[in-house]
C-alpha cells in the first residue's frame, strides 16, 4: 500500500479525548514499559514489522495487519523494524461502549481470534481500510462541521463491520450475538472495572442479576473456563502489569484490595507458580 495516496496535513487530529487520529508513527514512538489500555484502539500496520505483547500474549505484526485493543488491555512493543510504520485512532471509553451496544448483533471482533486480536489484509483490503481512515480523518479537521462526532461514530461502525467481515475467515460462523453471549460479554466489562474492588462470582453474578452458579454455568460454556478462574486470571494479569512499574509489592497488594502483602503473596504463587518479587526479578533480568 502507497501511504502516498492518502493526504494527511499532519501526524495528529482529535476530537477532545473522544478521537484521536495519528497517520504516521514510527519506531521513535517505542512505549518504554507496557500500559493499561483506557481507551479502545484500532492500528494500521503500513509498513514493517514489530513485536507486540497484548495482555502478555507476545505476536509479531507486520504490513497490512490490523490490530484492535480492547479496554482495559495490557500493551507493550519491544521490537520493530527500522521501516516500521503504523497510522492508528483511539476511542474514548464512553463512545466505545456506545458503539458496542450498537453493534451488540455481531460478535465482538477482538474476540473473533481470542489467541491475538489482529487481521491481516491483502493490499486491496488495506487500501479500502486506509480509505475509511482518510475520511474519518477529514471528518475531525472538519472543525466547522458540528455533527463531526455523530458522524465520526457511524464510519467507525461502517469500519468495525468491514473488519468483522474480514474477521469472519476465521470463524466456523457468523451467527448474531445471543442474550447468553451478551451477558458474557458484560461480565467481562464488569470484572475490567471492579477486579480491585472485588474477585467474588457471587459481586459479577448481583450486578448482572443472575445466581452465581447461571454465570460460571454461562461463562464455562462462552469460554471453557469457569467464572471465577476468569476473575483470577484478570487479576493477576493486572499484578504483573503493576509488578512491572515501581510500586512497591505492599502497595500492589492495596491496591489490589487484598488484606495484607502476604495474602498476596500466596495468592500470585498460586496462580503463576512464582512469589511478586520472584516474577519482578526475572523480569528486571530481561
Amino acid at each position: 500500500m502507497n501511504k502516498s495516496s492518502f493526504l494527511f496535513s499532519k501526524n495528529l487530529v482529535s476530537i477532545e479525548d473522544d478521537f484521536i487520529m495519528y497517520s504516521d508513527i514510527n519506531r521513535s514512538h517505542v512505549l518504554e514499559y507496557p500500559i493499561h489500555a483506557e481507551k479502545s484502539y484500532i492500528i494500521f500496520c503500513l509498513e514493517g514489522s514489530a513485536e507486540i505483547e497484548i495482555n502478555l500474549e507476545k505476536r509479531v505484526v507486520s504490513k497490512n495487519e490490523i490490530v484492535l485493543i480492547s479496554l482495559n488491555s495490557i500493551v507493550f512493543h519491544r521490537e520493530m523494524s527500522d521501516d516500521f510504520r503504523v497510522a492508528f485512532f483511539s476511542v474514548s471509553k464512553n463512545i466505545t461502549e456506545e458503539l458496542l451496544n450498537y453493534l451488540r448483533k455481531y460478535p465482538p471482533v477482538f474476540l473473533l481470534k481470542p489467541d491475538f486480536p489482529s487481521i491481516m489484509l491483502t493490499d486491496e483490503e488495506m487500501e479500502e481500510a486506509m480509505r475509511f481512515f482518510q475520511l474519518m480523518w477529514n471528518v475531525v479537521e472538519d472543525v466547522e462541521n458540528d455533527h463531526r462526532t455523530e458522524m465520526l461514530k457511524h464510519l467507525l461502525c461502517a469500519l468495525l463491520i468491514k473488519i468483522h467481515g474480514h474477521a469472519s475467515k476465521y470463524m466456523n460462523n457468523t451467527v448474531p450475538i445471543s442474550r447468553k453471549e451478551e451477558m458474557v460479554r458484560q461480565f467481562f466489562l464488569l470484572v475490567s472495572e471492579y477486579l480491585k474492588e472485588s474477585k467474588d462470582v457471587s459481586f459479577y453474578a448481583n450486578k448482572l442479576c443472575v445466581s452465581p452458579k447461571y454465570l460460571s454455568s454461562l461463562v464455562k460454556q462462552a469460554i471453557g473456563k469457569p467464572a471465577k478462574e476468569c476473575i483470577d486470571y484478570c487479576v493477576v494479569l493486572e499484578s504483573k502489569l503493576m509488578l512491572r512499574s515501581s510500586c512497591t509489592i505492599q502497595e500492589i497488594s492495596q491496591e489490589l484490595n487484598f488484606p495484607n502483602q502476604s495474602f498476596f503473596g500466596k495468592y500470585f504463587k498460586k496462580h503463576t507458580g512464582v512469589s511478586p518479587l520472584h516474577y519482578r526479578r526475572s523480569i528486571l533480568k530481561q
